[in-house]
C-alpha cells in the first residue's frame, strides 16, 4: 500500500466525504466541479463525471492542498468501513495526483511494471492500485476491485487542463520511478554522471528526461 494511500484513506470520513454518512452522496455539483478545476499548480487527472455508473462526488481543491498528500477525486459511496485504513471508508473509486517524490516500490508488495497511455505504470500487488508515472506527477488509481482500477486507468485524462499537441494529456516523466534517492546517489557516485538507473521499473520502461513545464 503506498504512502498516498496510506495518508489519503484517513481523510475519506473525515468530513469530507457525504457518501460514508448513512445516506448516498449526491454527485459532485457543478460549483464544487468548477472550483476544483481551478486548481493550477499541476496537471489533474480524473475518469470523468461518472465511471461505470460510479458517480464523482468530491474533489479536493486548492483550500484542501496537502503537498506531501496530493489532490484527490473520490467516487461513489462508502462500501464499508475498513479497519484496515485507518478506520476509514472504503471507497468504490479514488484518483491522487501528487508531486512525485522519489522512493523504492518495494514496500509497495508486488510491483508488475507496464505502461499505460504511453507513461510508465506500476500494478501494485495485484492491481487494487495502479500508480502511473508523468510529467513531474504520481497518479494513484485505487479501486474497490482491479477491474475497476483497471477500467478508471483506460479512462484517465487530465481533470484542469485541455491536452494538446505541445503539452499531451501525458508526457514522458521527468524522473526514474521506483528509484529511491539513496538509489539515486549511489548511481551517480557510480557512473559519474546525473543518470540512474535501478533494479526498478526494467530497462525498457526508464523514461527519457523532458524539461520542466
Amino acid at each position: 500500500m503506498s504512502r498516498i494511500v496510506k495518508l489519503a484513506s484517513g481523510l475519506a470520513c473525515a468530513g469530507l466525504i457525504a457518501g460514508c454518512a448513512t445516506h448516498p452522496a449526491p454527485p459532485i455539483s457543478a460549483t464544487q466541479l468548477r472550483y476544483a478545476r481551478s486548481f493550477s499548480l499541476f496537471t489533474l487527472y480524473w475518469a470523468g463525471k461518472s465511471m461505470d455508473g460510479i458517480p464523482l462526488i468530491e474533489a479536493d481543491g486548492l483550500g484542501d492542498y496537502n503537498p506531501t498528500i496530493g489532490v484527490t477525486l473520490y467516487y461513489g459511496n462508502c462500501l464499508k468501513q475498513s479497519v484496515t485504513k485507518l478506520g476509514g471508508c472504503k471507497l468504490p473509486l479514488r484518483i491522487t495526483t501528487v508531486w512525485y517524490v522519489p522512493h523504492s516500490n518495494a514496500s509497495f508488495g508486488r510491483n508488475d511494471y507496464t505502461r499505460f497511455h504511453g507513461v510508465p505504470a506500476d500494478i501494485v500487488d495485484g492491481g487494487d492500485e495502479i500508480e502511473l508515472y508523468t510529467d513531474a506527477m504520481a497518479v494513484d488509481v485505487i479501486g474497490a476491485t482491479p477491474k475497476i482500477t483497471l477500467e478508471a486507468v483506460h479512462h484517465l485524462t487530465t481533470f484542469n487542463r485541455r491536452p494538446s499537441a505541445a503539452w499531451p494529456a501525458f508526457p514522458p516523466p521527468e524522473f526514474t520511478p521506483g528509484v529511491s534517492l539513496k538509489q539515486l546517489a549511489a548511481e551517480r557516485a557510480r557512473k559519474g554522471t546525473t543518470g540512474a538507473t535501478g533494479p526498478e521499473p526494467p530497462s525498457d520502461l526508464q523514461p527519457n528526461p523532458q524539461p520542466s513545464r
